[in-house]
């Protein structure tokens, strides 16, 4: 367990920074643009993150799959990515000219440029980052972005005090900066590895090897995407732009709970992919027992103070939020605890056990918004999302409890011993 913990403490410390700035610089946009504004502008980055899963046929899984146990060369998997990055920049302009042409109305080229400047970048950063995390090499994709977000913070701090960067040119900063980031990846890629420059691309074997893995992987992303922010339409369409910034804010703190959790899935998955599946699957109830001590105790925590601290940190607009997160709470524990099994199922090419639990979650979450919004607004949105997630972790641990003889008890209940291995993990790392 000794090269996984060391690995899994070095994602965490470099992802750990990068999730940080990421809040700082939410709660600056939150403060500066308020609850109306700020929850239409991560509205439009939510549906341009669903533009951004269909384009990118979730390639990045792939790259990490299929480059970490190197039964592809990395340089085919990049020069094919370069290649989808390009047909998706030619679809983006295609259907903006299209939609100008008929419509009319070409006024809305600053708009566009934003969102493809933002899909485009997310793409090219996604993807290369893949080839970091099938590298086991955690530091540089977190580092780029840690320097980029500290930048839109300083500038949107200085905001007011300097004429020339006004509401619309910072907006058009924020969307150029996932762009930067994804070009900056790729040049320290190249550079890095020299075997990069020659171009090639699969073969037929290989592009089947690749359909066959991708078709339930990409599957499998859209309908968690669907199960994880399909009540974002749901709450726009017949809630407030204050009620949709209150409850976005909240979905957004809720993420940060996912965030040591998807540190330990960059870890494990490419691991499982590499073929050390028996070591990962001891450490995973050890895994789900801190995940879940650990987070239920910081919710017990925002549950007494978040009444004041929301308003204080967020904004006196963002004051619908401490309610909303109640009904949030038993979902973020078992979502949270979640990620370790995906990324095990799905290092072990047996993506089909994560699908069908999202479906359940899917058909759960839509059901219910559908059933729970128009009458209780946010709060019933929130409460209905929980239950989604906890349909899709009870299937999941079901499965893996199920084929390896466990109890529940060994993931939910925190022992001594567990706090003793951590200790003594974290003194071998030093």
């Amino acid at each position: 367990m000794g090269s996984v913990a060391k690995l899994i403490t070095q994602n965490i410390f470099w992802r750990g920074l990068y999730y940080l700035s990421n809040f700082i610089l939410t709660i600056t946009i939150a403060q500066h643009f308020q609850a109306a504004s700020s929850g239409d502008l991560f509205y439009i980055t939510n549906n341009c993150a669903f533009v951004i899963l269909l384009l990118s046929l979730s390639f990045e899984a792939a790259i990490v799959f299929f480059g970490s146990n190197n039964s592809i060369e990395q340089r085919k998997l990049f020069w094919v990515a370069i290649l989808m990055v390009s047909l998706a920049s030619f679809l983006l302009v295609f259907f903006y000219a299209a939609s100008t042409v008929l419509t009319l109305d070409s006024k809305n080229g600053s708009a566009f440029s934003n969102v493809f400047l933002y899909v485009t970048g997310n793409l090219i950063a996604n993807f290369m980052a893949g080839f970091y995390f099938a590298d086991k090499r955690f530091v540089v994709p977190n580092l780029v972005s840690v320097i980029v977000n500290g930048l839109l913070i300083f500038l949107l701090t200085n905001a007011s005090k300097e004429s020339w960067l006004s509401n619309s040119k910072f907006i058009g900063y924020y969307f150029s900066s996932f762009f930067v980031q994804g070009i900056i990846l790729a040049l320290i890629l190249l550079f890095s590895k020299k075997e990069f420059w020659r171009i090639s691309f699969f073969s037929k074997k290989e592009i089947s090897k690749v359909y066959q893995y991708l078709s339930l992987v990409f599957l499998s992303n859209v309908l968690t995407f669907f199960c994880y922010r399909v009540d974002y339409w749901f709450v726009s369409y017949y809630c407030s732009s204050i009620e949709l910034g209150n409850y976005i804010q909240v979905s957004k703190l809720v993420q940060l709970f996912f965030v040591i959790p998807g540190m330990l899935a960059a870890v494990l998955f490419p691991l499982a992919s590499g073929g050390e599946q028996n070591k990962i699957r001891d450490v995973i109830p050890f895994l789900t027992r801190f995940v879940f001590f650990t987070y239920a105790l910081a919710c017990l925590g925002l549950s007494i103070f978040g009444y004041w601290l929301f308003p204080f940190v967020f904004g006196e607009s963002f004051s619908l939020m401490y309610n909303c997160f109640l009904f949030y709470i038993p979902g973020v524990i078992g979502f949270s605890a979640l990620y370790t099994f995906t990324a095990f199922y799905s290092g072990r090419n047996k993506v089909i056990i994560n699908l069908k639990g999202c479906a359940i979650g899917l058909v759960v979450a839509i059901i219910g918004d559908i059933i729970f919004i128009p009458r209780f607004g946010i709060n019933g949105a929130a409460g209905v999302s929980s239950f989604a997630y906890l349909s899709y972790f009870g299937f999941v641990l079901r499965v893996f409890t199920k084929e390896y003889g466990l109890s529940m008890k060994d993931f939910f209940l925190f022992r001594k011993r567990d706090w003793i291995q951590f200790v003594n993990t974290i003194k071998q790392l030093r």
